[in-house]
This record gives C-alpha cells, structure tokens and sequence, in this order.
C-alpha cells in the first residue's frame, strides 16, 4: 500500500475532561496517513486519481474546531470517520498531541481505522 501523510496540522480545540479545560481553546498537532493505491495518479499526474490533502487538512480543521472534546480519543475517531467517508483510503492513521499536561513537551492518541469492505 502507498501513504500520503500531512505532519504537524495545528488546530485550536475545545478538548478536555473539565469543563474549565474545554473553556479554552489549545493547540492540538495531527499526523495523518491515508493508505491508497497511488499507481494511476503517479502515472497520469492528476489531482483526481489521488487524494487531495489540501481538502483533507479542509476537512479536518473544519471537524476538529467545530465541535468540543471531552477526548482526544473522540476527536481521532471522528476524523478517521470523515477522511474514510469522504476520501475513501483504505486505511487512516490518526495521531493526535496536545500540550496541556504539565512536567510532559506532550501527551497523546494514535489510531488506524480501515475502510469496511463490501464484497
């Protein structure tokens, strides 16, 4: 399989188990990889045979600002949800960090969600 990754997308979240937490937004950083057949859009070099990873990083921001966490496991389910919806990988990585917790540089989730097969 191929991977498309994104590094380090920043987005400001409501995320937290107290609500005081929740009150601010704070920066959370996500790494992202889709799993796809990358042949056909390395040979005939078209946006349309690959995944678009501006409209990923669209899509994610738009999901992980518009809403709030009491978990960052949340948060990654609902992204792996979207980009498999609406992007068709077979697979997605989530990684999610955040920079809340004192005495640590961060704390964090990884996840790997397949597409369901329907044959």
């Amino acid at each position: 399989m191929d991977w498309i990754t994104l590094r380090g997308l920043r987005c400001w979240a409501h995320v937290g188990v107290s609500e005081e937490e929740r009150r601010r937004r704070q920066e959370v950083r996500i790494d992202l990889d889709l799993g796809r057949d990358l042949k056909k859009a390395g040979r005939m070099d078209r946006v349309e045979e690959t995944i678009d990873y501006a409209a990923v990083t669209r899509e994610v921001r738009r999901w992980v600002e518009g809403r709030p966490f009491h978990l960052v496991e949340a948060m990654a389910e609902g992204i792996a949800s979207q980009i498999l919806q609406k992007f068709a990988p077979k697979e997605v990585r989530v990684q999610i960090r955040k920079f809340s917790v004192p005495g640590t540089e961060n704390v964090g989730i990884e996840i790997i969600r397949s597409r369901l097969r329907t044959t």
